[in-house]
């Protein structure tokens, strides 16, 4: 009966306590270490050799021949494969040096995995400001950074007693970090980004199209909340009162510390799981404000002017015979000769919307 009863109390220890700890422990490994790793993109080495025996077969293989990408589902048994189109797109990006590919390896032998990052310039390839992010890192990675201050930012240009002394300070660092963030991808994406989508996504053209609109929104809206921070207070004992008095509002940081050190473990991952769930549905609904506007202006407008400009590149580069008969009627062709009012007056309401609302704060000081 004793002996029942200790493994009925270890059962209980284990499940309870040790397996619950274990957990939190495993979660806030990856959060404040692989997550971290997985961000910055460290480990990945070059690998253009890889992107250099492309360029040879976009070159080289004759008209209606496809051209496989090694890197793009790797581990799939159907591939994506670029056409004509995504041929001289890559041509464009990789004889201009504006595509380059690195690799991380993890496991050995035959356990080995491979996973791939893409750059805005081969010379940069690993370098973290040049890495060409998928329109679900840019929302994300902008909504987490911005949203949270708009309504601060709009009662900075308010003014008087709508202003908080805790704002100058996040303005300052919420648009700093969107700077650092976007604005050197945003500048290295001009011209290069179009091409390089035919590298990074096959044919498909999906999860990196509209990324280089995000960027630039981000970037100017970085500008924008340093220059509101610049003619505020920058108090940093006022800031520190906020993010307590906002941490005491829920569970918070501090609470799931105190749960911890009181051995409180379920409340703990209760309060992890709850902190985690809304944070995760604050960035999803962040992102549809983010993402969506970026995509309307780029399918309807800036990719048909993007595809212009990759087609004077391609013009001003030495090509083949071969390349010279794939580009008449092919999709490439199509988007750079649209002509369409939807495109002009999309891109007035792209510049309406980056005057008007993104660098709001810049225009009316200018205005006023």
């Amino acid at each position: 009966m004793k002996r029942k009863i200790n493994y009925a109390l270890s059962a209980v220890w284990f499940f309870v306590v040790v397996l619950p700890a274990q957990m939190l422990g495993h979660f806030l490994r990856w959060v404040f270490l692989s997550g971290i790793e997985n961000f910055l993109g460290l480990g990945y080495k070059p690998c253009n050799e890889m992107a250099d025996a492309v360029l040879e077969k976009c070159i080289d293989l004759p008209v209606g021949s496809t051209v496989r990408l090694p890197w793009v589902n790797s581990h799939a048994q159907i591939t994506e494969l670029m056409d004509g189109s995504g041929r001289l797109y890559a041509y464009v990006a990789m004889a201009s040096g504006w595509f380059g590919l690195a690799v991380k390896e993890t496991g050995k032998g035959r356990d080995v995995k491979r996973t791939y990052r893409y750059y805005y310039r081969r010379s940069l390839t690993g370098n973290w400001f040049a890495e060409i992010w998928s329109v679900w890192k840019s929302g994300f990675v902008s909504a987490a950074l911005a949203l949270p201050f708009v309504d601060m930012a709009r009662h900075a240009v308010r003014g008087g007693s709508h202003v908080e002394p805790h704002y100058g300070l996040l303005l300052l660092v919420s648009g700093l970090l969107l700077i650092v963030c976007f604005l050197p991808r945003a500048i290295l994406g001009r011209g290069a980004h179009l091409p390089s989508l035919a590298l990074v996504n096959g044919s498909s053209l999906g999860g990196y199209g509209c990324a280089q609109v995000i960027n630039w929104g981000a970037a100017l809206g970085g500008v924008s909340y340093v220059f509101l921070a610049m003619g505020l207070e920058l108090n940093i004992s006022a800031t520190a009162s906020y993010i307590a008095a906002f941490d005491d509002k829920s569970v918070g940081v501090a609470g799931l510390l105190e749960m911890v050190a009181s051995l409180e473990l379920l409340d703990a991952m209760k309060g992890v799981f709850n902190l985690v769930l809304g944070l995760a549905a604050y960035a999803v609904f962040g992102m549809l404000w983010t993402v969506i506007p970026a995509a309307v202006f780029w399918y309807v407008s800036l990719r048909f002017m993007a595809a212009r400009k990759a087609k004077a590149k391609l013009e001003s580069l030495p090509y083949s015979e071969a390349q010279a008969k794939m580009f008449p009627g092919s999709d490439f062709d199509v988007l750079a000769g649209t002509r369409a009012p939807q495109i002009f007056f999309g891109f007035l309401a792209y510049i309406g919307v980056v005057v008007g609302i993104v660098l709001h704060p810049i225009t009316m000081s200018i205005v006023g």
